[in-house]
């Protein structure tokens, strides 16, 4: 059985976008009678209080702000028919959490979504959710890939991770919900979206929507009918 999923977020929208459906699929499951505990790794920037703001909506916690809870260390969202637990877990220790009221938290049907869990490893329940978020890699160090996360389960039920992982697959066969505009004639073409990041579903003409636009504004810069401003460059005498 397949244990894992992975997703290629394109941009800061469909991190929220993928924290929003996932906190709706975790309403749509039956049973809210145990705490559901979600493991956010990943460096600086790569999107884990992004994942969590759109959690917190699909929990239903719609009018509440989501930032991350840094110096609270604990921030509680109410939702429809979980609440959000937030923790950051970057300046504490095992020792802090009965401070903080974690084992209620655990005793509750709370989303439990821990940021830097890795601080508090050995207070981490055996039943969890982990999501990895790391940089795509590209080949083009100034073009910003995007993230690829990656949902692996601890300790769940087959059953129980079978429940997740096909209500999971179901958001890669989603339509995307981004798009652009081709620079060449202006034709509305989609990009963005949850994805994995294996998905050939982005034209490989991009950001063009058809190699014909693609050449034709290679042809616009051979002959130099596009440019590029700068300053004018001086003569030097032979």
């Amino acid at each position: 059985m397949i244990d894992s999923i992975a997703f290629h977020l394109r941009s800061a929208e469909d991190t929220e976008q993928f924290g929003e459906q996932f906190g709706a699929l975790l309403c749509s499951i039956e049973s809210h009678a145990a705490a559901v505990t979600l493991l956010l790794s990943g460096d600086l920037g790569a999107g884990k209080t992004t994942f969590v703001r759109g959690l917190a909506r699909g929990l239903g916690a719609m009018n509440e702000a989501v930032a991350s809870p840094t110096f609270t260390i604990r921030m509680d969202h109410t939702g429809a028919t979980r609440s959000l637990v937030h923790i950051d877990a970057w300046r504490i220790g095992v020792h802090d959490l009965e401070e903080i009221g974690f084992d209620e938290a655990l005793a509750s049907n709370a989303v439990i979504a821990i940021e830097w869990p890795e601080r508090i490893a050995a207070a981490i329940p055996a039943r969890h959710v982990r999501i990895a978020l790391n940089h795509a890699e590209s080949n083009d160090e100034t073009f910003d890939a995007g993230r690829v996360a990656v949902v692996t389960f601890g300790a769940l039920a087959p059953r129980e991770v079978q429940r997740i992982l096909e209500s999971l697959a179901l958001l890669v066969r989603a339509p995307r919900i981004n798009g652009y505009a081709c620079p060449t004639c202006g034709k509305r073409a989609e990009s963005g979206g949850v994805l994995p990041p294996t998905s050939n579903e982005l034209s490989p003409c991009a950001p063009f929507c058809s190699q014909r636009c693609q050449l034709a504004d290679l042809g616009d810069w051979l002959s130099m009918r596009h440019r590029i401003a700068g300053s004018e460059v001086p003569e030097f005498d032979e």
